[in-house]
């Protein structure tokens, strides 16, 4: 039976927070200086791009276009994206110690959302629709590369996510997923945060498909107040989701997915430049 290619992003080999270099060592220069997942700031009509420790990336409005042209990608749109760029020498307006000027080579927007704060399970149950599974939070790609839920420091939790559908591309837009976190008393011995992944598949009726995409989920503020009550960052932080390998019965337990999150508490909002 045909299948859904995965809507892979191509260029996500690269998954580290931090934007980390390629260039050669030899004489042949690489594609592209850095790349990484970045937040997008708008700011007076203008958009630019910023990385956990605040600093900014200038991507020029010549490569902004082609990204535009080529891959639909809109910065003004855009909130955490994961792009590839070559660094601008000529442009030194920007001081090189808080930003830069960058020409993109590609770069793709994230579809990102906000963590939905209910008062219970049961109002979760009530208000925010889970009527199909997901097929895994750790999908592989035809190279055997694993992807994993992961977090962009303190302020975004950003998943994998691999679930069936019918096999036309239209239908994505009826599946839509909700991260929810339950706000119950935490405790100042509290070290794990846990959050619910609901998935709503709409109209869709039919599995004979597998779709993926990435979600990213803001979740500053429920961090924040963890570490209000606490006096530090989670040190785990728990997806959990029904699953189901053959993406069509709906179990009745949850699959935890597990995040270390402990080096938040070491180093909140690193990063390094290239």
């Amino acid at each position: 039976m045909k299948q859904l290619k995965f809507l892979m992003i191509a260029f996500t080999l690269l998954m580290g927070i931090s934007l980390t270099s390629c260039l050669d060592s030899g004489d042949n220069e690489s594609a592209y200086d850095g790349g990484g997942y970045l937040r997008t700031v708008h700011y007076m009509g203008s958009s630019y791009f910023v990385d956990l420790s605040g600093y900014k990336y200038y991507p020029t409005e010549a490569s902004l276009a082609t990204m535009k042209a080529n891959y639909g990608f809109d910065i003004d749109k855009a909130d955490l994206v994961f792009i590839y760029y070559k660094n601008v020498e000529t442009e030194t307006s920007e001081s090189s110690t808080t930003g830069k000027y960058i020409q993109l080579v590609s770069a793709e927007a994230i579809d990102s959302y906000r963590a939905v704060t209910k008062s219970s399970e049961s109002d979760m149950e009530a208000t925010v629709t889970d009527n199909a599974p997901i097929n895994t939070l750790n999908p592989m790609d035809n190279y055997g590369n694993t992807y994993k839920p992961m977090l962009y420091g303190d302020e975004m939790i950003i998943l994998p996510v691999l679930w069936k559908m019918e096999n036309k591309a239209e239908t994505m837009a009826q599946h839509s997923f909700s991260l929810v976190y339950i706000d119950k008393e935490i405790q100042t011995s509290s070290t794990e945060l846990v959050f619910y992944l609901r998935h709503d598949k709409g109209t869709d009726t039919k599995t004979d498909a597998n779709a993926f995409s990435y979600k990213a989920y803001v979740v500053k503020d429920i961090m924040a107040k963890f570490k209000g009550v606490t006096g530090r960052y989670p040190a785990k932080v728990t997806i959990k989701a029904k699953v189901a390998t053959d993406g069509t019965t709906m179990p009745e337990t949850y699959t935890d997915y597990s995040m270390d999150s402990s080096v938040l508490n070491q180093n909140s909002g690193s990063s390094t430049q290239n």
